[in-house]
């Protein structure tokens, strides 16, 4: 049997991780949320493009993310 990965009880991500991630952003939360929610579509974007449709019988979900006018 292949060995499983270890858990832990601590969360990913920490309040550390949250914490850089705003810092980052210099404090402002609004502005790290927009980052990493468009890093998400860039990695869907990137798996669409990877998998073939006929593999997955086109049963992988889009993300579809609301623009600001």
């Amino acid at each position: 049997m292949p060995d499983e990965p270890e858990q832990t009880d601590e969360a990913f991500p920490t309040d550390d991780d949250v914490d850089a991630v705003i810092a980052e952003f210099g404090g402002d939360a609004r502005e790290a949320v927009r980052a990493l929610l468009h890093d998400i579509s860039i990695f869907a974007g990137d798996f669409e493009a990877s998998v073939s449709h006929g593999f997955v019988r086109g049963g992988i979900p889009k993300l579809v993310l609301r623009r600001r006018a």
